[in-house]
């Protein structure tokens, strides 16, 4: 005869009633709900996204253009703003003069260069004509030579005035007090830094050019959220439904705010984006355990943590109510374990879902 074992009929004596209260919740559902019923009582739902995928929403940030995308317009010389000719979010392109400048050290840059011109002409002719005597055997090696040195040194003088003149604004042989500063790209003027008739002085900023795409965002997360995402994540700007990738997540964080840096870019629909724009940024982040779900479609009902995930469709919806367990929270979103990717859960109006929930157990 098998041997009877007390120990164990104890064990599932003391099992089974635990069980059998944990039955009906988990299978506790609602009664069948139709679409007016659903909308009267605010009730909406989602769909699970794949397993470890979580998205982080309302991530403040803000519109950048890229470093290389940008030009800062400086007056050259000290002088006076004569004009402005491009209005600021106007476009504009390489080589396009944007202001002018009357400032008198253009006079002696044109000065300079007038008089590097003659001694260069001059060298050169020097050159040239003991050339032509050194090779009829009139004059020696040395003096050819000299002649030569002279003429590279005058070139050279040339040379370095056209660049300060250029640098500047200025033409050679233009003549006059008037530089003209020019865009280095195709792009936008971003603002107008000066105004017409300022008196500035060398490198003071005049105006700010940009390539309005690509496009940065950046963002001032806490420490605890950069943590949770890395660089090629998705990101979604949810009110204008623009999106782009993570470029790179800052790895030093500020002593003041605590926060560390986070920068995307943007580069379909960046039209729709402003440099200096606040934004709401979504991250994508993939890789995290369990399922994302809003921190509002949980409730807790005797004890238990629970989620409502949808059965059936049309005008017989039920929701049954399914424990979940909270694994990480990253802002408003929560990793639960205990849902499947794909089901549809309520996100909102849980409240009245709980409600009858709470019904059918008086009952």
């Amino acid at each position: 005869m098998p041997r009877h074992n007390p120990t164990r009929t104890s064990r599932l004596h003391l099992l089974l009633p635990l069980w059998l209260a944990a039955l009906p919740l988990l299978a506790a559902e609602t009664a069948p709900l139709n679409a007016r019923q659903l909308q009267s009582l605010g009730i909406q739902t989602q769909a699970l996204p794949p397993g470890g995928d979580a998205r982080l929403p309302g991530l403040p940030g803000r519109v950048e253009v890229p470093a290389g995308q940008l030009q800062v317009l400086a007056a050259p010389l000290e002088g006076t703003l004569q004009e402005v000719l491009v209005a600021p979010g106007a476009t504009v392109r390489k080589g396009q003069v944007v202001a002018r400048l009357i400032s008198p050290q253009a006079l002696e840059l044109q000065r300079f260069h007038a008089e590097a011109s003659a001694r260069a002409a001059q060298a050169g002719a020097a050159r040239q004509r003991d050339e032509q005597l050194f090779k009829e055997g009139i004059i020696a090696q040395a003096r050819l030579d000299n002649s030569r040195a002279a003429a590279a040194e005058a070139g050279a003088q040339l040379a370095q005035s056209r660049q300060a003149l250029a640098l500047a604004g200025g033409r050679p042989g233009a003549g006059g007090a008037v530089l003209e500063l020019r865009a280095g790209l195709d792009g936008v003027l971003l603002e107008q830094l000066a105004q017409v008739g300022d008196r500035l002085p060398a490198a003071t900023p005049i105006a700010r050019i940009g390539r309005p795409a690509p496009l940065w965002v950046t963002l001032q997360v806490p420490a605890g959220v950069a943590a949770r995402v890395k660089a090629g994540d998705s990101v979604r700007l949810p009110l204008l439904g623009v999106e782009g990738k993570l470029l790179a997540v800052s790895r030093s964080v500020d002593a003041a705010s605590q926060n560390v840096t986070l920068r995307a870019q943007v580069d379909q629909g960046s039209e729709q984006l402003r440099p200096g724009q606040a934004v709401e940024v979504e991250i994508q982040v993939g890789g995290q355990p369990g399922q994302a779900l809003p921190s509002r479609a949980l409730v807790r009902h005797e004890g238990q943590l629970l989620a409502f995930v949808q059965q059936g469709s049309g005008e017989a919806v039920r929701f049954v109510a399914r424990p979940v367990k909270v694994l990480s929270q990253l802002g408003d979103t929560v990793m639960v374990e205990g849902l499947a990717p794909g089901e549809r859960v309520a996100v909102q109006g849980v409240a009245s879902l709980k409600a009858m929930l709470a019904g059918a157990g008086g009952e």
